[in-house]
Order: structure tokens, then sequence, then C-alpha cells
């Protein structure tokens, strides 16, 4: 493959894609998706077309992003036409090109078909949703560094609470904080939860007043360098709900249970079984009504989604995946608590991106 002004982070995610060409039984990839474009380009494009066959790749795009492309993009860059994307194709004897159906729309493909009716196009939706599961270095030093920037914002949460603070002032606040610091932006929208609101795993945070005795929910990630951060942690403010402490004692324990399984060989699923397992014998299980965590990168919910009973509980843990450990206890009219931290796999085990609390 013919590359240039590219890391050799970008270089092996390519490699890594040819070489899964080989067991797809495709002659080439079709890459759109934004967020898999700037993974394998380095390149922030709202549209436009990787072409990867096992020997080279190419990118089309449109007139606005053609200097840019050209100037730093890892591979050749081309004007998008339909003569120049069937040039490429007929160069290389390619016939049968994989897509990641689970993006392009129907419209999309039709057009495809009519544009290229020389080519066969076969959705590959399952294989392009594990391509950023597993960071590389540099991924999983920026995670880190956004991981940190996180835990600095959650501090200063800390240093918010008194009694008639409002939900919303310290979500802003923790906004405002984060953004100072360097942050692009926020993962998703700060959840803020004083009391019974915490019973609520998606709550949007209210102008709800901070009162003594209240469980503060709090629930944060950032972007910092593209890639998401994301942690959960419960503060009893001035004195603790002694149901609530309780509930969330059980919470760190399982899991501790889950992450006893954090380990490369180790599926999904039993990551989740621990944790309910915890959750069982105190006779909790029925208040844990989520997954157990979820994949993270360049998005705060990547694949896979850590669950028992779903299509990703059979996939193996592998040296190098980062996902979330969130198990939560929720009783509506009471409140709820979560214990969400973010952790690395590396060969012999696992590494926290935040410290206990």
């Amino acid at each position: 493959m013919s590359l240039k002004n590219t890391s050799p982070d970008k270089l092996i995610r390519l490699n890594k894609l040819q070489t899964a060409l080989k067991n797809l039984e495709l002659d080439a990839l079709l890459v759109e998706d934004s967020l898999d474009l700037f993974y394998l380009t380095g390149l922030k494009l709202s549209v436009g077309k990787l072409l990867i066959s096992s020997k080279d790749c190419v990118l089309f795009v449109d007139g606005r992003y053609l200097q840019i492309a050209t100037e730093k993009a890892p591979c050749q860059s081309f004007l998008d036409s339909t003569d120049q994307f069937l040039g490429f194709c007929s160069q290389r004897a390619i016939k049968k090109v994989g897509f990641d159906g689970r993006h392009t729309s129907y419209d999309q493909f039709v057009k495809w078909e009519h544009l290229y009716s020389a080519l066969t196009f076969v959705s590959a939706g399952k294989f392009f949703k594990t391509i950023r599961a597993v960071k590389d270095e540099e991924e999983i030093a920026k995670m880190k560094k956004s991981a940190a920037l996180l835990w600095r914002g959650f501090e200063h949460i800390n240093t918010l609470l008194k009694v008639g603070i409002t939900e919303k002032e310290v979500a802003k606040s923790f906004e405002i904080f984060c953004l100072q610091n360097g942050a692009d932006g926020l993962s998703f929208e700060s959840i803020i939860a004083f009391g019974s609101n915490g019973s609520m795993p998606h709550y949007r945070s209210q102008n709800v007043p901070l009162k003594e005795g209240d469980a503060v929910l709090i629930d944060i990630g950032v972007v910092l360098d593209s890639y998401h951060s994301d942690m959960t942690r419960v503060v009893f403010f001035k004195k603790e709900d002694p149901y609530l402490a309780k509930l969330y004692a059980i919470a760190k324990r399982a899991q501790k249970a889950a992450l006893a399984f954090c380990l490369p060989g180790s599926t999904f699923k039993q990551l989740d079984l621990a944790a309910r397992e915890v959750m069982k014998q105190e006779g909790v299980e029925e208040l844990f009504v989520h997954s157990l965590g979820h994949g993270i990168g360049l998005e705060t919910h990547e694949y896979p989604r850590i669950k028992y009973d779903n299509e990703d509980k059979d996939v193996v843990l592998e040296s190098g995946m980062v996902f979330t450990v969130e198990p939560g206890l929720y009783v509506p009219g009471v409140g709820g608590v979560r214990y969400e931290d973010t952790v690395v796999v590396t060969a012999n085990g696992y590494e926290n991106f935040y410290p206990e609390h």
C-alpha cells in the first residue's frame, strides 16, 4: 500500500482492514461513517468515501475537502465522481464491495447499485462495528488524559455541593470548568441527580435544590482530543441515607466481582453474570435495570454492550479493549446508585482509569 503523511498507528489500522478482507471474501471495503473515516485517516470529514482493497486504498471527497485530503490523508485522494470510483475499482479488479449496513441508508444503497452497476455491494455491518473495539497505544493515552480531566471535573463538583444549589447549576459549572481546562465538549448531557431523582438512570438535571441528606448521583463525561470519558459516582451530602448507602456498597462489590473476570480470554457474559450474582445474593437483582457497561472511545457508547443475554455476550475480551463497568440499583421514589469506571484490558488483567471514591 502506498501511504503518505501518516502515523504508524494509521498504517496498522489500515493494514488490519486489508487483512480482514481475506476472511470476509470481499474485494474491497467501503468506509463512509465519519468517525470511522477519522479513525482511519485522521481527517474530520462530514462526507467522504474510503475504498480499501487488498493492496491499497483511496479516499474520495467533495470539493470542500480535496485540498486537506490531498495534503493530509494517508493515501491518494481524488474528487469524488462516478468515473473516478469505477476507474479505481476496474484497475484493481474489484467486483464485490463490503459496506457498513448499520449506517448506510436504503436510498444510498439503491443509488450505489444504479451508479456502480458493475459492482456488487454486501453489508458487512457486523465487521464494521468491531474495527474500533481494540484501542492502540495512542488511543489509550488520549483516553487516559480525557479521564484525568474528567476526574478533575468531578473534584470540582464536590467543591460546589451546598444546601440550595440546584442540579442544573452544578451541571453547568462542571461543563464550564471542563471547557476552561481544555475539553472539546461533553461526552453527553451531564446527569446530576439529587435525592429520589437518582432512581432514573437517564435523568435530566432540573432546577432541584440540594438539601442535607440527599444522595447525589453524578454521571459525567468529557471529550478531549476527540476521545470520550465516562464515570459515575454517588456522594452522600452531609449525612448518609442508610438504605442507599447499603445499595451503593452492593454496587461496588458487584463491580469488583465483574472486574475479577476482566482479562483476556473472558467473555462479557461472565462479567455481567458475576455482577448479577452479588446482587442476587443480596436480593436486589431486580433493581438493576440496564446493561453492565459498554465500549467507549470516539463515541461514548461503542461496541460491545455488556449484558449476559444480548448479541455481544460471547465476545471475548482482548488486550486493548476499553469499556465501562457500571452496576446500578434504582428504587423509584427513593433514589438510586451507580458506580461506574472505565477500564482497559491489559495482557494480564485490566487498568482502571479512575481512583476509588
